[in-house]
């Protein structure tokens, strides 16, 4: 008796063939004449929707161009600041925010290509003078004595006041590149008050003798 092959293979030959006739016929992934149909180009969008100074795949870039082992880099104080608490040595209760300031934000932005900048965001409530602009921030070195025994003292009275974990002896100077921070705090001119970065938090000087403890927002 002569041996039956299976037919399963010969079945799936035809069906191969008449899938390749129905591609050819439609056109499937090509387009005409055998050409490649151009696909939907989304890197364009993709582009746009992302900020500025980013790539797929790769996070934001703060601060590119700032060195923060130079020895007056304002690196550690660049960002953007709330003011939390306020300290005015002079007042019966120093934490008394008599010139409406808490609430109010400002920038710090890291020198680069173009100098970096310190100014006031807003709100202007009257109360309290937001034109000040210091252009080109950078700090004393550290370990280099900074400031006079009094704003020392009030430093530490005031991040006892606000329970702030920070030691008033590692608080640096603020210098400006152009413009002003505040008045000068020596009898050079060349520093405006003392700067004490607490990671997430930041004390600054302000006029007065105030003290302000700034949050990070963002």
């Amino acid at each position: 008796m002569p041996i039956r092959r299976p037919l399963v293979p010969a079945r799936i030959a035809t069906a191969a063939v008449a899938a390749l006739v129905l591609l050819a016929a439609c056109g499937g992934a090509s387009g005409q004449n055998g050409t490649v149909a151009p696909q939907p180009d989304h890197s364009a969008a993709t582009a746009a929707a992302m900020p500025l100074g980013t790539s797929p795949g790769a996070a934001p870039i703060p601060g590119a161009d700032c060195d923060p082992q130079a020895p007056e880099s304002p690196c550690s104080i660049a960002g953007h600041w709330r003011i939390a608490k306020v300290y005015n040595p002079a007042a019966a209760d120093p934490l008394e925010d008599d010139r409406e300031m808490i609430g109010a934000t400002l920038t710090i932005s890291a020198n680069g290509d173009a100098p970096g900048v310190l100014r006031w965001d807003g709100p202007d409530t009257g109360q309290f003078d937001v034109s000040d602009i210091c252009t080109g921030p950078y700090l004393s070195p550290r370990g280099q004595p900074a400031g006079d025994p009094q704003a020392h003292s009030a430093l530490k009275a005031a991040l006892t006041a606000w329970q702030e974990p920070g030691d008033a002896g590692a608080a640096r100077s603020l210098g400006c590149g152009q413009g002003q921070w505040t008045v000068p705090s020596d009898a050079s001119g060349q520093w405006y008050g003392l700067v004490l970065p607490l990671g997430r938090h930041l004390v600054l000087q302000w006029y007065e003798g105030r003290f302000l403890l700034l949050e990070a927002i963002r």
